[in-house]
């Protein structure tokens, strides 16, 4: 796991426990590529969505026997690894998707097994997450999560369609992040709250919460692809650009120039040859002479600000704090 919690140790120790059902889990029925998944998941990812739902199951913890208290507290933690085995099998599925070579700076399951046994891995994962959520989870937390599924593979599919497209649509794009990201961290503190039984109105600002932090988080991911570097990031910068999507950085940028940002966009892929990668360069200076980086990044910060007033609407303590100082973790971060 990720040193992103070395500053927040209680929440680093509970997300310890997760990762620890997430092993156990996948070393059932003789997965045969349990090892390299374990290694996946391994290897210094945030684990950001299961601490979302650690945060919101806070929310709930009312009166009670000890015994209830301490069962509510199991089926929080199976669900928080439901939610990452989730996460895991659709990175899965993406690097196949966008023949990845690096996930996390390590080689991708696709490059080391082959096509097949990475889609069947990812295939394998979705199925222990649902067993996971429907052992652990009421049957609504159990639709909800059917529910993104549905959404991220939906959003997943508008972007490959969209590729080399260029739209200059910044509500089309944000209507895209919301299923493809914002969609699970919403899930994550929403269930998180409603399986502590949370009250209606906090549920309700948490949720909101989630989605402005989500939206936000996928904004400054898109940003580094343009001005981080591979030894911090862990894959190719200027990476989108390769690969053809029209992220919102290069949407700010095209409104400004379209026309001689689009001739740069042509020389990415010259007729339909390989990439050059002077090209992705040329065109990343030129969003960065134009202002287009600080504009991603005022939006960025608008759908923070948003997620900071939900959570001053939390009642005050621990989780509250968490919650506010991940959001600004996340908005300032560099990988």
């Amino acid at each position: 796991m990720t040193d992103f919690w070395k500053d927040n140790p209680r929440l680093g120790e509970r997300l310890a426990k997760v990762a620890g059902i997430m092993d156990e889990t996948i070393r059932t029925d003789g997965f045969p590529l349990a090892d390299a998944v374990s290694v996946l998941i391994d290897s210094k990812g945030k684990m950001l969505r299961p601490a979302f739902l650690l945060i919101g199951s806070d929310f709930g913890q009312g009166p009670g026997s000890a015994r209830a208290k301490k069962l509510v507290q199991e089926r929080v933690l199976a669900l928080a690894a439901a939610v990452e085995l989730l996460h895991v099998s659709t990175l899965i599925h993406d690097d196949v998707i966008d023949d990845a070579d690096l996930r996390r700076g390590k080689p991708t399951l696709h490059t080391l097994f082959g096509t097949k046994e990475a889609i069947l891995a990812g295939d394998w994962l979705f199925s222990r997450c649902f067993t996971l959520a429907a052992e652990s989870s009421d049957p609504q937390g159990a639709r909800a999560l059917s529910r993104v599924i549905a959404a991220i593979c939906s959003a997943e599919i508008r972007q490959d369609l969209d590729k080399w497209s260029y739209s200059t649509s910044v509500r089309a794009y944000l209507h895209k992040i919301a299923g493809k990201t914002a969609a699970l961290f919403t899930l994550s503190l929403q269930v998180g709250a409603q399986e502590a039984k949370a009250p209606a109105k906090q549920t309700e600002h948490l949720r909101r919460a989630g989605y402005d932090i989500g939206m936000a988080f996928q904004i400054i991911d898109d940003i580094l692809d343009f001005e981080s570097s591979l030894g911090v990031m862990r894959k190719p910068v200027g990476k989108d650009l390769a690969e053809g999507l029209c992220t919102l950085p290069l949407i700010y940028a095209l409104k400004e120039d379209e026309v001689g940002m689009r001739r740069l966009i042509a020389a990415i892929r010259p007729d339909g040859a390989g990439i050059d990668q002077g090209a992705v360069a040329a065109v990343i200076e030129r969003c960065m002479e134009l202002g287009a980086i600080e504009s991603a990044k005022k939006e960025a910060l608008r759908f923070t600000d948003r997620a900071r007033s939900e959570i001053l609407r939390l009642p005050k303590g621990p989780s509250r704090d968490d919650l506010a100082w991940i959001a600004e973790r996340l908005l300032n971060r560099d990988y």
